[in-house]
């Protein structure tokens, strides 16, 4: 058991993956954390997405669920021994579906604030996909291009159909306080960490921090590839965010996952998903962050040795990379902005360039090596 808690009591049973389980983590403070395997309200290989209950300068709850999973978690709280009603706070820790998909609801039968950060406090009116300009570069053409060719259309609407609705029911929230990196509430630090999400924060709290989808066990979170705001979006966005290259791609992940490693090894983690899976606990601590951090510079390794000396197509190093189960559908749009993230990455670091073909050569160094060694250091 992570050295942060004291105790960790199974209040209810769930199934294999930890869906509708409730766990009560004391720790070694004395202090005392709910935790709800909120099942999805679709087919999830992430599993249940945990919410965190906890007493911070009054109730606090962390991360609420996915659209059409709120009676779920008003059972768990219940069960947990609490009214909807205790709640004083409702914090997201960012704005994807699974996390703050049933807030409309959550706040509006408890009357509880709702607290984000402020990026996420300015992105609420609009559908995630259209506050980016998505074609800014070569190489996100490139992604496009290949990623149209290859859509799954039944996929593809079937998505919007369920995230329509989605996207309503947040329409007309009002974020009552925008939370600001180094802030502090009772006991709990926030802690801004975007690259997975603009708008990622993390709360460290009584040697234990919430890493929402920044950390998680087992798998490695999808990085955002880079980015520059729409103009109409970016003039609601509090001006200290306004460059888009502090909230996205896989340098600012990397770097916000560094964040997370200098808390120090008596801090645990206690994540959105995976938490529990296949019958066990994953109860870790923040080493995770480098392992993470490690993952992706194999990942870069990889890329640089399918290029090898030849000049090769993003379609082909990805389609190299990952195996063909994990390119049907919308799964094809996934592995390629993960290509994506991870090859600006290397241009920016001076490992690779591309050509008037769009294709990738190499420079001929390996610069990237340096830079995980600083991360990791």
């Amino acid at each position: 058991m992570p050295q942060s808690f004291a105790n960790v009591d199974v209040l209810r049973e769930g199934d294999a993956q930890g869906n509708r389980m409730i766990v009560r983590f004391t720790t070694n403070q004395g202090s005392i954390i709910h935790a709800i395997g909120v099942p999805q309200d679709w087919p999830s290989r992430t599993g249940p997405t945990w919410a965190y209950m906890f007493e911070s300068d009054g109730l606090t709850l962390l991360d609420p669920g996915a659209h059409g999973s709120y009676e779920e978690l008003s059972n768990g709280i219940v069960n947990a021994g609490f009214a909807v009603k205790d709640i004083d706070r409702i914090v997201i820790s960012h704005g994807h579906s699974d996390h703050d998909g049933s807030i409309a609801r959550a706040v509006g039968e408890s009357d509880a604030g709702l607290w984000a950060h402020g990026v996420y406090a300015s992105l609420l009116p609009y559908n995630p996909w259209e506050v980016q300009n998505r074609s800014a570069t070569e190489l996100h053409a490139e992604m496009a291009r290949i990623a149209d060719s290859g859509a799954d259309r039944r996929s593809s609407s079937t998505y919007q159909a369920r995230n329509k609705t989605y996207l309503e029911s947040r329409k007309s929230l009002k974020v009552d306080h925008a939370l600001t990196d180094a802030e502090q509430f009772g006991g709990t630090r926030v802690i801004y960490a975007p690259g997975h999400s603009p708008d990622e924060l993390c709360l460290a709290f009584d040697g234990v921090v919430f890493t929402g989808d920044h950390v998680l066990p087992e798998i490695t979170p999808h990085p955002t590839m880079k980015a520059t705001y729409r103009d109409h979006v970016k003039e609601g966005i509090p001006e200290e965010y306004r460059d888009a290259s502090g909230s996205f791609g896989l340098e600012r992940y990397m770097r916000s996952l560094k964040t997370i490693l200098d808390l120090g090894p008596e801090y645990s983690i206690l994540p959105a998903h995976r938490l529990y899976n296949r019958n066990k606990f994953n109860l870790t601590g923040v080493e995770r962050a480098e392992e993470v951090i490690r993952h992706h510079a194999r990942r870069m390794a990889q890329i640089l040795q399918r290029i090898s000396n030849k000049p090769t197509g993003l379609e082909s190093i990805t389609r190299g990379i990952f195996e063909r189960g994990k390119l049907i559908g919308g799964n094809l749009y996934m592995a390629l902005s993960e290509m994506v993230a991870h090859v600006e990455l290397l241009f920016d670091l001076g490992d690779l360039e591309l050509n008037e073909d769009r294709q990738l050569v190499r420079t001929g160094h390996e610069n990237y090596r340096q830079f995980i060694d600083e991360l990791t250091a």
